[in-house]
């Protein structure tokens, strides 16, 4: 059952195949209004009104979705042909509050959305909406428009961002140069420079100043004598570290990008698979298979030097390192499933902050900080990845519920530079976008991202949040376009309308555009 939008009419739905319409005006004498509507084949499950009072949706068992023109509640007319595409029965109608969007769920376990601006033929927007594993049954709106929760008999509900943040496009051909499969990856300051380590034991720079046409620079580098783990740039840009399963970091100078050189002699380290700088540049940490990381002075790059004792505590190998913006805080990733923090403001003294981060139940292989330093992103072998609110750096406590929906292990997690956007990758072959905006409930970003044919596991937004990279084992690096309505403050304004699907008022604006100046995105030029 539904009401319309003016209190004053029911729709009732039946497994006889009718819509019936009440008028409810006298809520004591209730009557039945015209003759029920007919059309449908078998059941109907559900109906719905439009905010406008003026179209019904009713959605049945013969696999199809029904419009019916309102204008007249005494002499409802059927609208167009019924909207078919879904492949069994259809259970759920929702109408998007502030936009001509149908949303219809069904037991085929998609959700579909239609266009019905023209009320007489509604078009299909975008693909199936997949995810469920189950009977999909009902769904509802956010009062923004931007967001549909659907619930399913496979014991779950899922959330929908239906902002451009969850459409991505991939940006020219993949990356391949490497002969394995490539590890990690990491952009330069300046956004400009792009490294990628392999394991084919090299490290091969990428010019991408124009995204559409990235080139390598130079030759790879070449110097370890295993698979190359991971890659850091310094703050500066101009030291890149390369971390290897050889036990060794080597350094080198990137201020000539087409010749870059070797600075000093490699680290030994002992089995190296994590590598990052401090904000100050001068301090470099790296975790290993010696269950413990290490911090390194480089103040003179050519003669780096080893900081006080290696960090201790874990009961197995250290996956990765990062430190946060302030540069105060060190954390720690383990095989042993859990994440450790560390205060470094004394760097040759550093100390563990409070307990081990628990909640993992298989090796952590990545850690990753917002750029606001308060929430850190965790990410495991056990297919999930977990949110921790460090405001207090001695009492940090877990954000929500664990991220699902990869099917194999996480092995990479990042930060957009917004800080609301958060990408993982999977050797499930995908990548996942999630939003963020609320730490306590994120929720998925679109479909997952595919074009990788194994195992995906790195993921780094450049410096600008407007482009996404990712590597693989097959082996290949993708670029991937990541709109952003920030990003439209000139000519690209008539884009924003036609994603928005209609002008944005001040304060959508306000939310999804906060450095731009207030426009009307569809006035006429």
């Amino acid at each position: 059952m539904a009401f319309a939008p003016d209190g004053r009419t029911l729709a009732s739905t039946s497994f006889d195949t009718t819509v019936r319409l009440w008028d409810v005006s006298d809520r004591d004498r209730p009557r039945q209004l015209g003759q029920p509507l007919t059309g449908h084949t078998s059941a109907v499950n559900g109906v719905a009104f439009a905010p406008d009072g003026r179209t019904l949706a009713s959605a049945s068992n013969d696999a199809t979705v029904r419009l019916w023109d309102f204008s007249d509640r005494d002499r409802p007319r059927p609208l167009g042909q019924p909207l078919t595409g879904h492949t069994a029965t259809v259970y759920g109608v929702a109408f998007a509050p502030d936009r001509p969007i149908l949303a219809t769920t069904s037991y085929d376990a998609t959700v579909r959305l239609w266009d019905f601006s023209d009320r007489d033929r509604p078009q299909p927007l975008g693909k199936p909406l997949t995810g469920h594993t189950g009977p999909v049954l009902k769904m509802a709106f956010a009062p923004d428009g931007h967001t549909v929760a659907t619930a399913s008999l496979d014991k779950t509900a899922i959330l929908w961002d239906l902002t451009d943040r969850g459409e991505p496009r991939q940006l020219g051909q993949p990356l391949i140069s490497h002969t394995d499969g490539v590890y990690a990856l990491t952009f330069a300051p300046d956004g400009r420079t792009l490294a990628t380590a392999s394991f084919d034991k090299t490290v091969i720079l990428w010019d991408v100043s124009y995204r559409d046409r990235p080139r390598q620079l130079g030759q790879p580098l070449t110097g370890h004598t295993d698979s190359v783990s991971g890659v850091a740039f310094a703050p500066d840009g101009r030291t890149l570290a390369t971390a290897s399963f050889d036990e060794t970091v080597i350094l080198w100078d990137v201020s000539d990008r087409d010749r870059p050189r070797q600075l000093g002699r490699p680290l030994s380290t002992g089995g190296v698979s994590g590598v990052a700088f401090a904000p100050d540049g001068h301090t470099l940490a790296t975790g290993g298979a010696e269950q413990t990381a290490i911090l390194w002075d480089l103040s003179a790059r050519d003669q780096p030097r080893r900081l006080g004792q290696p960090l201790t505590g874990h009961a197995n190998e250290v996956n990765d390192v990062v430190f946060a913006p302030d540069g105060r805080t060190l954390v720690t990733a383990s095989g042993d499933q859990t994440v450790r923090l560390w205060d470094v403001s004394d760097r040759d003294r550093p100390r563990p902050l409070g307990q081990p981060l628990t909640g993992h139940t298989d090796s952590v292989v990545g850690v990753a900080f917002a750029p606001d330093g308060r929430t850190l992103a965790s990410a495991s072998n056990d297919q999930t990845v977990r949110l921790w609110d460090l405001s207090d750096r001695d009492r940090p406590r877990p954000l929500g519920y664990p991220l699902t929906g990869h099917a194999n292990a996480v092995n990479g997690v990042a930060f957009a530079p917004d800080g609301h956007t958060l990408a993982t990758a999977s050797a499930d072959q995908t990548v996942r976008l999630w939003d963020l905006s609320d730490r306590n409930w994120p929720r998925p970003l679109g479909q997952p991202l595919t074009g990788h044919t194994t195992a995906v596991y790195g993921v780094a937004f450049a410096p600008n949040g407007r482009t996404l990279a990712t590597a693989s084992g097959d082996p290949s690096v993708i670029l991937w376009d990541m709109p952003s309505l920030d990003r439209f403050p000139g000519g690209d304004v008539r884009e924003a309308c036609t994603r928005a699907g209609g002008p944005l008022d001040e304060t959508a604006w306000e939310l999804y555009a906060p450095t731009v100046n207030y426009q009307d995105t569809c006035a006429d030029p």
